[in-house]
């Protein structure tokens, strides 16, 4: 599966992983999502952009978007049902535009971008709000105060930032820290050699795949 970064273009809103859906691909046509995404794109609309017409709700398994005369000519509203693989195709309603590292709108950074990987895994990140890091536990109950003192998973940009520019990204560390929530052996991985750029996209969700397979194997 052919996995990239989309937002909504002319807005802030995501970024989204998805897939685009076989055959040509305009800015209009949908691209294929998780539940996970769904849930973020309905989130995203109805208070993002909320008073703008259009609308998003869930008829389980169903999403369901609604629009009136703010937003088209017409009042309307079209059901996006899950396929065999429980994604949904959205598409048609606002233009896509697929995020190319060299060519990041300028609200997004190397992290929003890890972030939205991780998400799509449904898993959340912590920070300390003091060291260029995030940490995730490996007991998903973990109170967010006790993170950083528990075992954890710490992950940092190879550059000194985690909210630098995507087009600045040299790769991503990851580390285990043990129950007293100090480092535990060496990294567990290691992507660019930390001096020449990489595809921002590309390692995130590279990334993120490796931190859901490990925790996985670590249940």
């Amino acid at each position: 599966m052919h996995i990239e970064l989309y937002i909504v273009d002319g807005s802030a809103h995501g970024p989204y992983v998805a897939t685009p859906v076989s055959g040509t691909w305009g800015p209009y046509d949908p691209i294929s999502v998780t539940r996970v995404t769904a849930e973020q794109v309905a989130v995203d609309l109805n208070v993002g952009d909320a008073g703008c017409g259009l609308t998003a709700a869930w008829d389980d398994p169903n999403l369901v978007f609604t629009w009136d005369e703010r937003y088209r000519d017409e009042e309307g509203s079209e059901t996006v049902t899950p396929d065999a693989e429980g994604r949904y195709r959205i598409g048609g309603l606002w233009p896509w535009r697929r995020v190319h590292t060299a060519r990041q709108h300028a609200l997004f950074t190397a992290g929003t971008m890890l972030r939205a990987a991780l998400a799509e895994q449904g898993i959340t990140v912590h920070s300390d709000g003091m060291s260029p890091s995030w940490a995730i536990p490996l007991d998903p109950a973990t109170p967010a105060l006790e993170v950083y003192a528990r075992p954890h998973l710490l992950i940092a940009d190879r550059s000194p930032s985690i909210e630098h520019a995507p087009a600045t990204h040299t790769g991503w560390v990851i580390f285990l820290h043990d129950e007293n929530g100090e480092p535990d052996g060496d990294r567990l991985y290691r992507s660019g050699n930390g001096t020449d750029p990489v595809d921002c996209v590309t390692d995130s969700l590279e990334a993120a795949a490796f931190i859901a397979d490990w925790l996985t194997a670590h249940q």
